[in-house]
């Protein structure tokens, strides 16, 4: 799975879970993205209103500590229609909207870095 662009925060949403927000992003090439945050633990704030890079791709960056501000790892659980779901360590991210090549059980990593 490869997706890279540049996605504006439209909502932040709180989750039953302490430290664990529901980022709902979107870009100007119709995808959208919600992603469950654990913003406490990362220490990097993302707001309503941010612009965020974000990358998912196959391939580890070798320079992931200085190309991100956040670096994940997950696995893709489920492809249908245009929607892909991604398990990252027991929280999710949904990438809507996506009409690339993607399979189940693909390890995927995900850069996120705020633009200020």
């Amino acid at each position: 799975m490869q997706l890279s662009g540049d996605f504006k925060v439209m909502d932040v949403k709180g989750t039953d879970y302490r430290g664990i927000v529901r980022l709902e992003m979107s870009s100007e090439s119709g995808v959208s993205l919600a992603l469950e945050y654990p913003r406490n633990a990362v220490d990097v704030d993302i707001k309503q209103g941010d612009n965020v890079k974000v990358s998912i791709s196959n391939e580890k960056d070798p320079n992931y500590a200085s190309n991100w501000d956040v670096y994940m790892s997950g696995v893709v659980y489920y492809v249908g229609g245009n929607n892909v779901k991604i398990s990252i360590g027991g929280l999710l991210m949904d990438v809507n909207n996506f009409k690339n090549d993607v399979k189940v059980g693909e390890k995927v990593y995900i850069g996120l870095k705020v633009l200020r």
